[in-house]
């Protein structure tokens, strides 16, 4: 009777001693993993914090560069419109000059008219005739052609000198508009959003069945050591 007692006592030692193993054993599996999947969510969630500050930032330096691009564009659009009223302001100077210069023509012409009349009238209230009478006459439409070519190359001189200022004006205003246009800075381009980070795949921790195959099998091997111990 002691001897049944005492292979039942060991076989109960011997299995409380395996099932607290196997259980300790799955227990500490379990938080392993755990700790484990925890570690990997705790790592996610920082990814996709960094990613949404990284895009934050991006927008709001992208928002700078817009308004930034916005202020060159209107500087850029007031330089046009400053350098048309330079430009139209200059040509209309040098038109004003040449009809200044017309002007002047105009009235020496009328005064050379006038002279050459006075000159022919005098020529004619002497008296006189033959040859010395026609060569005052020819002396004197010699002198007003003269002084008409001259009017007139000094016309043209003047209409090609503007003609010439106001290329030159027109120049300078396409030079003027180029620069701008160089100076202004390209668009900016809209941010791209950050790849997400990969969602972690969350690992499994050890199955109950195993826990339970584990007692049945403790279970077996205390049984059947305390079978062999009641026969020997």
């Amino acid at each position: 009777m002691c001897a049944v007692s005492l292979g039942v006592a060991i076989g109960a030692l011997s299995f409380a001693g395996s099932a607290m193993s196997a259980v300790g054993q799955h227990q500490a599996q379990q938080a392993a993993v755990a700790r484990s999947n925890a570690i990997a969510q705790q790592q996610y969630q920082q990814e996709l914090q960094i990613a949404a500050m990284r895009d934050s930032e991006a927008g709001r330096a992208y928002q700078a560069q817009l308004k930034s691009a916005t202020a060159a564009k209107n500087a850029y659009y007031a330089q046009i419109s400053a350098n048309q009223t330079e430009a139209t302001r200059a040509l209309s100077a040098e038109t004003q000059k040449l009809a200044e210069a017309r002007t002047t023509a105009a009235f020496q012409q009328q005064e050379n008219i006038a002279n050459i009349v006075k000159s022919q009238g005098a020529v004619l209230a002497s008296g006189k005739a033959g040859q010395s009478f026609l060569m005052q006459a020819m002396d004197a439409e010699r002198q007003f052609g003269f002084e008409q070519a001259q009017i007139e190359q000094t016309l043209y001189d003047a209409s090609r000198a503007s003609g010439i200022a106001k290329e030159g004006i027109l120049l300078d205003q396409s030079a003027a508009n180029m620069a701008a246009w160089n100076n202004l800075p390209a668009d900016p381009l809209s941010p791209q959003a950050s790849l997400l980070p990969v969602q972690p795949i969350m690992a499994t921790g050890p199955s109950s069945l195993a826990l339970a195959g584990n007692l049945v099998s403790s279970g077996a091997s205390a049984y059947s050591t305390g079978y062999q111990l009641d026969n020997p």
